[in-house]
């Protein structure tokens, strides 16, 4: 009997990728990355689900320049989430129209902002802040 295929990464490969755009960002005087489309968080965090489907619910990978990457996602991604490398994982109970997650994107980003620090965004046409 053949094993079945191992599905995605190993962790040494998304380390690798960290490594590489921590070292691009440093480059560029990056404190870090927010980083908010399916293609971009499942590239630095193998999260890969169906959830991507609703068109309202935002969810956010955030790349330090030093450190490893911090999601801020819905509830109802978090056990998913957890089968992945990612330790950080910070929700809020969705749907939260009010907030939708922004209280805890903000608690992430404003001591950076506070010390004058620039971020990155991806920039083109499939780009999307929900």
């Amino acid at each position: 009997m053949m094993d079945s295929p191992v599905r995605g990464f190993p962790v040494s490969e998304f380390e690798a990728r960290l490594k590489r755009v921590q070292k691009l960002m440093a480059a560029e005087d990056l404190a870090g990355i927010l980083l908010m489309t399916e293609p971009e968080v499942r590239y630095f965090s193998g999260f890969h689900t169906q959830f991507w489907q609703s068109p309202t619910r935002p969810w956010f990978l955030f790349i330090p320049a030093d450190k490893k990457p911090i999601a801020v996602i819905p509830e109802i991604g978090a056990a998913l989430m957890r089968k992945t490398w990612i330790e950080d994982i910070r929700t809020w109970g969705a749907p939260c129209p009010k907030d939708d997650g922004i209280t805890l994107l903000l608690d992430l980003l404003e001591p950076l902002s506070i010390r004058g620090s620039r971020l990155g965004i991806m920039k083109g046409h499939e780009t999307s802040l929900r």
